[in-house]
């Protein structure tokens, strides 16, 4: 079994968004005259998850664990190779493209990168009337309506409706963004490290924008970051991620206070302080060699080959969740 494979807390009835083991492997692929697959990159092995209507949840990790990929494959942007993600009582991965494309009016995406997401082409009224003409929403003038009033939200006046990306700063960018998610009126956005190419000034702007997104239009939100401050402040539940798999989940303030699994905390043992006198007493764990391939991943715990505190038991057996507290789970042979 695989870490984080086992059943937790999901497919209760107040989770909007029920992830069950989770499986997204990339074939690879070799050969000049024919290919054949001679392995595969493990991206994401086996992921559980719950998110209940009106929460955050916060999926964090270092770069390369698995993490956006997860939540492109949450969405079917890419294709799972196993598992069941559903999103309220409906079965996401075995819809068809018909309905599949119905369906996503309800699942949206706030992407990394805001010049990237938009097309430089299109002005603000285009970019925000597309997803509604896809799906067959309204007239012209509903659409433009719909526009002003979205754009009023994100804290933007109904003048730019003619202006284009390259015309923005980073921050209103990534405001269009979020008005352009929020145009379907979705029950579910995924926030894929949505502040990380921000000014240091703006990120604060945009994630308290988000929280009150979050009220007005009843949102759920799955923010994918590798910030542990930005996950803190905008989290009710934080899951974290090595290597294609959850090693601990618990509520925010919890796993903060209380981190259970080696890598949990050495993440946390990085962040600095703002209390000098806790800065100068904050204890470092410094992680050793470097992550391993996902398409080689080490046997038993998958950790083990960074993890200070790894035995012969970790290279043997695969770690299962167990329960360290009210919904604190943590997949590690031992109890730190």
């Amino acid at each position: 079994m695989s870490i984080g494979t086992e059943p937790g807390p999901i497919g209760a009835t107040t989770d909007l968004l029920s992830v069950e083991d989770l499986v997204v492997h990339f074939p690879i692929r070799r050969g000049l005259v024919v290919e054949r697959t001679v392995g595969h990159v493990r991206a994401v092995d086996g992921v559980s998850l719950g998110i209940a209507a009106g929460r955050t949840y916060g999926l964090v990790g270092e770069s390369g664990c698995g993490k956006t990929t997860f939540g492109r494959a949450v969405l079917r942007l890419e294709e799972p190779t196993g598992g069941r993600v559903r999103l309220d009582g409906t079965e996401v991965t075995g819809l068809r493209s018909d309905r599949l494309r119905r369906f996503r009016s309800r699942m949206q995406m706030v992407f990394q990168d805001p010049l990237g997401s938009l097309n430089p082409r299109h002005n603000v009224d285009m970019l925000l009337a597309e997803p509604l003409k896809v799906h067959g929403v309204g007239s012209r003038s509903e659409q433009r309506r719909l526009a002003i009033e979205t754009l009023d939200a994100v804290g933007l006046p109904s003048s730019v409706l003619e202006r284009y990306p390259h015309e923005f700063s980073g921050g209103q960018r990534q405001r269009l963004g979020i008005a352009r998610a929020l145009m379907l009126r979705p029950d579910l956005v995924i926030c894929d490290e949505p502040v990380s190419a921000l000014d240091v000034s703006i990120q604060a702007q945009v994630m308290n924008l988000l929280e009150q997104l979050q009220g007005e239009f009843n949102l759920t939100y799955l923010v994918i970051a590798h910030d542990l401050a930005v996950v803190r402040h905008m989290s009710d539940r934080v899951g974290v991620m090595y290597l294609g798999n959850l090693v601990e989940e618990a509520d925010s303030e919890a796993i903060y206070d209380d981190p259970r699994h080696p890598y949990t905390k050495a993440l946390l043992s990085a962040v600095p302080q703002p209390d000098p006198e806790a800065e100068a007493d904050r204890e470092r764990i410094i992680l050793k060699g470097d992550l391993p391939s996902p398409a080689d991943p080490p046997s038993g715990c998958r950790f083990r080959t960074r993890c200070p505190w790894a035995a012969d038991i970790c290279a043997e057996e695969v770690p299962v969740w167990r329960e360290v507290g009210d919904g604190h789970r943590v997949a590690c042979h031992f109890d730190l």
